[in-house]
């Protein structure tokens, strides 16, 4: 079962671009950089899922949650 030791290493970058619309120059982005990473990692996991017929899971994507989905569908096609 993958863990999260297991997910590839990130690349991480960053661009200076001041705000013009402020005197700080600051930017409203929260934790945009690092948000991208859950849905990606989550849309590979249903790619490798898809050939055994699993089309939806919810978060989070716990070892328990995967082992039951692909039993399960397994179990059914037998």
């Amino acid at each position: 079962m993958p863990r999260a030791a297991d997910i590839p290493e990130y690349i991480l970058g960053h661009t200076v671009t001041p705000s013009p619309t402020n005197p700080l120059g600051v930017k409203g982005v929260g934790e945009a950089g690092t948000i991208g990473a859950t849905p990606a990692i989550a849309n590979a996991i249903m790619d490798a899922l898809a050939p055994l017929g699993v089309k939806h899971l919810d978060l989070p994507l716990t070892p328990e949650r995967l082992w039951r989905a692909v039993h399960d569908r397994t179990a059914a096609a037998v």
